[in-house]
C-alpha cells in the first residue's frame, strides 16, 4: 500500500504537464534540432507573417519579447492565449513584445480562430515546424523569452497565466537586467 502511495506522488509531476501541455507528433521537424539555450542569440529569427509583413527578432532590439509557440489543436495553447492577449495590452510596447507563433499546417486555421475569439495577438506561423525544430520545441505551448540583446533568458513548456501580476513583475525586472524572478514563471501552477 505504501509503495503505491510513492509511485503515485511521483506520478504527480508527469501528470500536471500533461494537463497543461501538448506534445508533438514524433514526425514533425522538431525532432532533429536540439533546444536553444539560455544566452544562445534568436536576433536571426525569421518569423513568418501571418496578415503581417515577416518578421526579424533583431527588429525588435532593445525589447523584451515573448515569443510563444501555439497550435489551434493544443487546448492548454488555446486556453493562454487570452491572458496572453491582455499581457501584451497591460505592458509597455516601447519596451516589451508579446507575440505568438502558430504551427498549424495552413494560415486559415490560427487566423480564424483569433478571430473569431477576438484574440488581438501580434502573430506569425511556422507551416512546415521549421522555426519550432530550430527552437528545439516538443511540447506545445512553448514561450521564449527573449532579452532585450536578441538572447534566449528563458523557455517555457506548458500553459501559463501570462497577465499575472507575478509574470508582469518578473518580465519588468527583466527588462531592467535582473532575471531571479524569472523562475517563478517556470514553476507557475495554473491550476490555481
Amino acid at each position: 500500500m505504501r509503495r503505491l502511495t510513492v509511485i503515485r506522488i511521483m506520478l504527480l509531476p508527469l501528470f500536471a504537464l500533461l494537463l497543461t501541455a501538448c506534445e508533438v507528433a514524433h514526425d514533425h521537424a522538431t525532432e532533429s534540432h536540439q533546444r536553444v539555450v539560455p544566452g544562445e542569440s534568436l536576433s536571426e529569427l525569421l518569423l513568418p507573417g501571418l496578415d503581417r509583413d515577416d518578421l526579424q527578432i533583431s527588429q525588435l532590439q532593445g525589447k523584451v519579447v515573448v515569443l510563444n509557440v501555439w497550435a489551434t489543436w493544443c487546448p492548454p495553447c488555446r486556453r493562454e492565449l487570452p491572458s496572453l492577449q491582455r499581457l501584451g495590452e497591460q505592458l509597455d510596447s516601447e519596451r516589451f513584445a508579446v507575440l505568438g507563433l502558430s504551427v498549424d499546417d495552413d494560415k486559415h486555421h490560427p487566423r480564424e480562430y483569433l478571430i473569431d475569439r477576438k484574440i488581438e495577438l501580434t502573430s506569425y506561423i511556422d507551416l512546415d515546424m521549421s522555426i519550432a525544430g530550430k527552437l528545439g520545441a516538443q511540447v506545445f505551448p512553448d514561450t521564449y523569452l527573449i532579452g532585450a540583446d536578441g538572447r534566449l533568458l528563458m523557455n517555457i513548456e506548458g500553459e501559463r497565466e501570462w497577465d499575472s501580476p507575478q509574470v508582469i513583475a518578473a518580465l519588468e525586472a527583466a527588462y531592467r537586467g535582473d532575471y531571479a524572478l524569472l523562475q517563478g514563471i517556470k514553476h507557475q501552477d495554473v491550476r490555481d
